[in-house]
């Protein structure tokens, strides 16, 4: 055997092991498939019909169950969605949450599930929502309904009756922006409602900021305690208020314009007084960990100051939400846009992994234009590691990254799911767009486009003189990430065919119909099929199989070029009839 092809099989052996080693990477590192998306509404054919994208929960026993509690925008009612099997076909209840006198659920607030939903034990199912009717649209109450039967029937009680409250105490209770179910604490399960509380008749100058609320049921959703504020008090520092206020960005007065002098003693005449510091009602989020701690997290709001920044606060509670205690995640900036959601996992630290998602206006000097921020806390909320992007794309393009939402799986895999207008076609289009963690959010995998077509936005409510909008819906298990979008590609007809001409001659603006489309990324087939770990392990074999092949190729090569006489061919019985 000469030299020079000694070293060519070498390297082919080497290439072969290369590729065992890569082979196994990819198999560990890739999901098994995006599954094409199904319409989950297709039996209502009303040709009106906006739905938004359920709050998703899988059944914590079987993953072929999954849930969707949703809003119907144009008949102002909540409604359940359900699969049995695993995503494949989809049916909407005929049952209704809602309680009788009070049968809207609508909340005038974007950024939100207006029906979240949530597992207990013993199959126990909780959907918590807004309620009103005609007389008390600026008098919202908080109700739970619960379901023994998977959401086919409903018992349901208030969370928070505001029909009580009335003149500078009138409270409205919107949006619900939480709920928790502690389904192993105690005899029954305990259930957490997180939902904003306004004070509908205290205006400027003397207007009062906005609160976390926590609604708490310790006997299965029955009966629920007074709410107590989660706000924390993270604001109980001077200083921190003063940056809260020194942060505000200043403009030149135009020529001839007036300026007002708040009332001497009122709360506009003292901003930095610490009633004017509450809670924005851009979105807020609610996690429980496995030791029965809660955490809040919402943006700070400072009343009868117009135009303030906002802080990104984490509150924590450790005592079954009783009382609560809040930090700055983020100081006061422009950057903070709306819509912080979070989660946690297991591992990552000796108190698990705190996640905290929201649009991220970087830079802050672009008013319309956000990213995905992402900060995780190892040590229970109170340090937290500088901001990173979710997004993979080029960030110089800026293409906005809107309403995140994130999950994490059992196995402690974290899931996140965003608005991306990255493949927009100039149509006011956007897709869902995913990535994931297996490391508890030290690294994270490329951008999955899901979403299968651009949803063209010139259709349906979003932000068509209406403005509902919600994130993506996402629910996490170890098979599979679960996740559903308000999908207008009907309005154009069943072929749903997505083009840059306008949109007024077929529906108006606004027009169209909205449906709940659902796809999911899955890392494990229901019921079987090859996971993540099988893919590696065959990818490993076919690698070293292949190396084998070359190493067995050089070893006779070598043998043929040594001069040893070759083994005497036999002749087939083919052979001799040619």
């Amino acid at each position: 055997m000469t030299t020079k092809s000694a070293k060519r099989l070498a390297a082919l052996a080497a290439a072969g092991a290369m590729l065992a080693a890569h082979g196994a990477a990819i198999a560990a590192d890739e999901p098994l498939r995006i599954t094409k998306p199904v319409n989950a509404t297709k039996q209502d054919l009303s040709p009106g019909r906006t739905y938004s994208p359920p709050g998703f929960a899988v059944h914590p026993d079987n993953p072929k169950i999954i849930v969707g509690g949703f809003i119907e925008f144009r008949a102002r009612q909540c409604g359940l969605v359900r699969s049995t099997d695993g995503g494949e076909t989809w049916r909407i209840l005929d049952s209704n949450p809602a309680i009788n006198t009070q049968p809207y659920c609508q909340a005038a607030n974007s950024n939100i599930f207006h029906a979240p939903v949530e597992w207990g034990r013993d199959g126990t199912l909780y959907l918590a929502t807004h309620a009103w009717d005609e007389t008390t649209r600026t008098q919202t109450s908080i109700i739970l309904a619960r379901s023994e039967d998977m959401g086919d029937n409903w018992t349901t009680v208030f969370a928070r009756d505001a029909r009580t409250t009335s003149d500078a105490d009138q409270e409205n209770n919107r949006p619900v922006t939480g709920l928790w179910v502690d389904r192993e604490s105690g005899s029954e399960d305990t259930v957490y409602v997180l939902y904003r509380r306004a004070y509908t008749n205290r205006t400027s100058p003397n207007a009062f900021p906005q609160h976390p609320m926590v609604a708490v049921s310790r006997d299965g959703g029955r009966t629920f305690e007074e709410p107590v504020s989660a706000l924390g008090n993270p604001y109980a520092s001077e200083q921190v208020r003063q940056q809260g206020l020194t942060s505000l960005t200043t403009a030149t007065t135009a020529p001839g314009a007036t300026t007002t002098v708040p009332p001497e003693g009122s709360a506009a005449a003292n901003p930095a007084k610490l009633e004017n510091f509450g809670a924005s009602s851009n979105g807020q989020g609610l996690v429980g960990d496995d030791d029965g701690n809660l955490y809040v997290t919402y943006l700070s709001e400072i009343a009868n100051v117009s135009g303030a920044p906002r802080a990104l606060v984490v509150s924590k509670s450790t005592d079954q939400g009783r009382t609560w205690q809040g930090v700055l995640a983020r100081p006061f900036s422009y950057e903070n846009a709306q819509n912080p959601r979070i989660a946690w996992s297991p591992g990552g630290g000796s108190q698990g992994t705190l996640h905290v998602v929201w649009e991220w206006r970087h830079p802050g000097e672009l008013n319309t234009y956000a990213d995905v921020g992402y900060i995780r806390s190892t040590d229970g909320g109170q340090a937290w590691s500088e901001t990173r992007r979710l997004a993979d794309d080029d960030q110089s393009k800026l293409f906005g990254k809107y309403l995140p939402n994130i999950q994490v799986a059992p196995n402690g895999r974290v899931d996140a799911v965003w608005w991306d207008l990255r493949d927009d076609p100039g149509i006011r289009g956007m897709d869902v767009y995913y990535a994931y963690s297996e490391d508890d959010g030290v690294t994270w995998s490329k951008n999955y486009r899901i979403t299968d077509q651009t949803i063209d936005r010139r259709f349906g409510v979003w932000g068509n003189n209406f403005d509902q909008n919600s994130p993506p819906s996402l629910a996490s298990v170890n098979e599979y990430a679960v996740i559903a979008w308000d999908d207008t590609r009907l309005s154009r007809g069943e072929a749903g065919v997505v083009a840059p001409e306008s949109p007024i001659d077929v529906q108006g603006i606004g027009g169209g119909v909205q449906d709940i489309f659902v796809s999911q990324i899955q890392f494990e087939a229901l019921g079987g099929g090859a996971s993540k770990a099988t893919k590696a392990i065959l990818a490993g074999v076919i690698g070293l199989l292949a190396v084998g092949l070359i190493l067995s190729l050089v070893a006779w090569s070598s043998k043929r070029n040594s001069g040893a006489p070759a083994a005497p061919r036999k002749t087939t019985e083919a052979a001799k009839v040619q």
